[in-house]
């Protein structure tokens, strides 16, 4: 928002004397000459009662410029109790049902697209971001950072292409970004800083790795190296990195399989680089999402607590054993997505809390719910000395 200046104009010879009461520092005024006539000053705000400063001749137009508002934000909650918005759900009625289920259910945070996973940019209105915020809710900005139809398209020289030279096209008809461009770094670290400013408490980076699902055999040599994992902990050092320095929160979505394993599944994408470089990490623990047979179970989504307790405690064996980062320390930093989607089951608040208490048993500083179109199921979700029935 544009700055708003007082501009006092002093027409006749006067002297005007200003008393500063507990300001402290300096305010600097920027003085514009009326013509023929001189004079610039820097005025102290001293905090002695009796501090006055003359302002000198005649005929002198005075611009005095506030400082910049402050934007306040929500502190991060002891356990952080998610839901995923739309950018549309922001934008309509059925942002503020959402807002009143999430204040009568004990939820605590959402998670609003900012950049969707085609590239479009969609700001929530202004006001909606104040009013969670007056309601002490966190609010975090997904933003999808890799596919990307919007960008690929104007920036064809920083996609993915295939070998004919065209953009290369996943299953779904998206396009890709080649994460190795450092452009694409700046452009997500802009959208961020903006979106903090905006009021936005963290920012969360999805689609942070090398494309998938398609045809990858039709991708060109230079868009598909054999090692990813330079260049993606390349990316997380930049943007995670640029923003842990300036103090916002980062926060990294990951594939569940990454607390697996150290293998990047040939998109570059890896627990071990993108953990140093983040406050949070968010496996999509979903258990719909594990093959049948894992920890020997035919279909995993029928196992909600053991799918989500094993792949965090996966995670942070991982880190203690590869890179000596003890597991106390590790577990505070995950944040899991969690299913409240019938995928592979029919997902009833039984499953939902399972998931929840798996989050809590493993040491995770909270959880975030994914449903794509933000209908969900009612469950308890507050922590047990606070439990609540949803009626």
């Amino acid at each position: 928002m544009p700055n708003r200046r007082r501009v006092l104009l002093i027409a006749f010879p006067v002297t005007l004397f200003l008393t500063a009461a507990g300001l402290g520092g300096f305010e600097i005024y920027r003085q514009f000459q009326a013509p023929r006539l001189n004079s610039i000053f820097l005025a102290s705000t001293s905090t002695s009662s009796d501090a006055v400063v003359p302002i000198a001749p005649t005929n002198t137009l005075i611009v005095v410029e506030p400082p910049e508002p402050v934007t306040l934000h929500v502190p991060l909650p002891d356990e952080v109790r998610g839901i995923y918005w739309t950018a549309e759900t922001a934008r309509i009625h059925r942002a503020e049902e959402l807002r009143a289920y999430m204040l009568k259910t004990g939820l605590n945070t959402a998670v609003i697209d900012l950049k969707m996973d085609n590239g479009q940019v969609v700001m929530p209105p202004q006001t909606i971001v104040d009013e969670l915020g007056k309601d002490n809710i966190y609010r975090i900005a997904r933003i999808a950072v890799m596919r990307d139809s919007v960008y690929a398209r104007a920036h064809p020289d920083q996609a993915i292409k295939s070998t004919s030279g065209k953009l290369w096209l996943d299953k779904t008809g998206a396009a890709w970004l080649n994460p190795s461009h450092v452009e694409i770094a700046d452009t997500a670290l802009d959208l961020a800083r903006e979106a903090y400013k905006m009021g936005f408490d963290e920012i969360q980076f999805d689609y942070i790795r090398f494309a998938s699902d398609g045809s990858l055999s039709s991708i060109s040599k230079a868009d598909n190296p054999k090692i990813k994992t330079d260049i993606m902990r390349a990316f997380f050092e930049n943007v995670g990195g640029a923003l842990m320095d300036e103090h916002i929160p980062v926060s990294f979505d990951l594939f569940g399989m990454t607390f697996l394993t150290a293998e990047d599944f040939g998109i570059g994408q890896r627990l071990e680089d993108a953990y140093p470089n983040a406050d949070f990490v968010s496996p999509m623990a979903y258990p719909s999402h594990y093959w049948p047979g894992y920890l020997g179970f035919k279909n995993p989504a029928d196992h909600p607590y053991e799918v989500v307790k094993a792949t965090l405690d996966k995670g942070a064996e991982i880190l203690e054993t590869d890179h000596f980062i003890s597991a106390t320390s590790s577990r505070p930093h995950f944040r899991p997505w969690i299913q409240d989607f019938d995928i592979g089951a029919t997902y009833t608040a039984k499953h939902i809390e399972a998931q929840i208490k798996a989050s809590r048993d493993a040491g995770a500083s909270g959880w975030i719910l994914w449903n794509a179109r933000n209908v969900y199921e009612p469950a308890n979700y507050a922590p047990l000395t606070q439990k609540k029935t949803i009626d």
